[in-house]
Formats: structure tokens, C-alpha cells, sequence
């Protein structure tokens, strides 16, 4: 090679080990996620209820229970309905988890070691008993939070909470923010050990208060923290089936409806279960476009 002249990079070798290694996680996750979401769509494609069961296949129908979902004044109605509860349980869960995780960075070490294990013991509760426990503080029987407001001079025996969807909708949030605050309290609290001091002393040291460090310090280093808690709670809220079930007696009113218990109803309760699974892949596209945001808002945030 003459001397000035430009050395040309070899190409590199292609390696197959990385992609051999990776290949039985992914042949597991097809298997378990894959197949079961391509059955899915192939059944929302077609028209199966009793008749289809018991005849041992669907009617071929295309995209035509997508249109009548989607043309369904109804399902606007629900849909509308659990984004409004899904986005109120997760701005509530990650404004009241960072204000705890924040008093904890400041806690007595013994009062912050106690509340750690509530939290723990809290999160390790299984979902079925702690809606149970809730249900009984507002049982319509007897309920310890009637007989208090009775005590305090305001008459509300036999109260049942749940007529009314706005209480019954207010209760049923602060049972799965009560359940959600745990992981995001303690997830917040560990990246808030990592910030370094040196920065907030610097800081305060220049005159800022405490909002000032929280705004220009603090929150930018938690932001890709937050915009996982957020992704996260956004998928597990919009879910929320159990505590409705529960809740209700399984009866739930059609002013109780979310996508959960709507795609439930037509399937297990109207055996139309080609639209149930039309509205599960509704769902499905529902929570890929809003994690599908907040990921490229961490690679973003990643890219700068």
C-alpha cells in the first residue's frame, strides 16, 4: 500500500455464537407469547360462539368484528373509561410513591427501616387477599369506615359505596394504587440513593431551595426511572380485571365496565368470543403504542 493512501477497513466476521445462545429464550418466548397472540388475531377474525363450538369450527368474517367494535358507540364509552382510570391510578401511585420515596432519603434509619417492611410486607400480600381486606373496610354489612364517619356525627348506616361509580371507582383506584405504591416507593428510593450529594450540596451551597434542586438536579437523573415506572403501571392499570371482579360479586354493572371486564363479558358471558378476542388485540395495540412512546422517550433520553 503506497504511502497517503487510505487504509480500507476490513469488514468484520459474522459471528453466529451471540445469536445461537439468544435462540432458545427466543423459541420460549414464541411459544408462550407468539402462538397464543397468533391464535388470538385468528380468532377475532371469526365468528365463534355456542353454535361454532359445538360444530368444532369459526365462520371466516375478516375484519368484521374490528368494525362493529369500533363502530360500537359502547366500546368509545369503556374505552374512554379506563384510560381516564388508568392515567388518574398512575399519576396518583407515582406522585404519592416519589413524595414517599423522598421522606424516606430523610427518615430516621429505624423509622425508614420499619416503613421499608411494610412496603415489603405490603407487596408480598397476594392481590386476592388485600382487595378482600378493602372489601370488608367498605362492606355494606358492616364496614369500619361507615362506622367511623358515623361517629363523626354523619348518619350513613348500610351505606353501599358502590351505587354510586364515582366512590366505587375512587375505592377500587386506591386499592390498586395501595398495591402499586411498594415497587414504585422502593424503586424511586434506590435511584434516589444513587444521585450524588456533591451536586446537591453545590447547589444549595449557590442558593437553590428545594424545588429548585428537585427540578434542574434531581428529576432530569430520575426521569429514565420514572418513564419505566410509568410504562409499567400504564400496562398493569390498564389490565386491572381482578378488582373489579372482586369487588362487584362478579356482577359487575355495564357503569363498571373497563376493557378488561368489556372483552370478558363478550366472551365468557355473551360466548361471542371472536369479539371478545378483537377487543383483547385492541388492548394488545392499546398498550404497544403507549409503552412504544415512552421507549423512545428513554432512547432519546439515552441519545443525549
Amino acid at each position: 500500500m503506497s504511502i497517503g493512501q487510505s487504509s480500507v477497513s476490513r469488514p468484520r466476521k459474522f459471528k453466529p455464537w451471540p445469536y445461537l445462545l439468544i435462540t432458545p429464550s427466543l423459541i420460549a418466548l414464541g411459544l408462550i407469547l407468539g402462538y397464543p397472540i397468533f391464535k388470538l388475531f385468528s380468532l377475532s377474525l371469526e365468528r365463534y360462539g355456542l353454535s361454532e363450538i359445538i360444530a368444532g369450527k369459526g365462520v371466516f368474517v375478516g375484519f368484521g368484528n374490528f368494525t362493529e367494535i369500533l363502530t360500537d358507540k359502547e366500546f368509545w364509552t369503556i374505552l374512554e373509561r379506563t384510560l381516564f382510570f388508568t392515567f388518574g391510578m398512575v399519576a396518583i401511585s407515582i406522585i404519592v410513591g416519589a413524595w414517599l420515596a423522598h421522606l424516606m432519603l430523610n427518615m430516621n434509619k429505624k423509622i425508614r427501616y420499619a416503613l421499608n417492611l411494610v412496603l415489603i410486607l405490603v407487596w408480598a400480600m397476594p392481590q386476592l387477599v388485600s382487595i378482600s381486606v378493602w372489601r370488608w373496610l367498605f362492606s355494606f354489612e358492616f364496614s369500619i369506615v361507615t362506622e367511623v364517619i358515623n361517629r363523626l356525627g354523619f348518619n350513613m348506616d348500610k351505606h353501599n359505596y358502590f351505587v354510586n361509580t364515582l366512590s366505587g371507582f375512587l375505592i377500587i383506584g386506591g386499592c390498586v394504587v395501595w398495591g402499586a405504591l411498594p415497587f414504585i416507593t422502593i424503586s424511586i428510593y434506590a435511584a434516589l440513593t444513587q444521585v450524588p450529594k456533591d451536586l446537591i450540596e453545590a447547589a444549595e451551597i449557590d442558593g437553590a431551595n428545594s424545588r429548585q434542586v428537585f427540578r434542574n438536579i434531581i428529576f432530569p437523573m430520575l426521569l429514565p426511572v420514572y418513564v419505566i415506572l410509568i410504562s409499567l403501571s400504564t400496562i398493569w392499570d390498564f389490565q386491572v380485571f381482578s378488582h373489579i371482579w372482586i369487588f362487584l360479586d362478579s356482577r359487575p354493572s355495564a357503569d363498571y365496565y373497563t376493557i378488561a371486564i368489556y372483552a370478558f363479558q363478550k366472551s365468557f358471558g355473551l360466548s361471542e368470543y371472536g369479539k371478545g378476542a378483537a377487543i383483547s388485540i385492541v388492548m394488545i395495540i392499546a398498550l404497544i403504542g403507549v409503552t412504544g412512546y415512552y421507549m423512545r422517550q428513554m432512547m432519546k433520553m439515552g441519545d443525549e
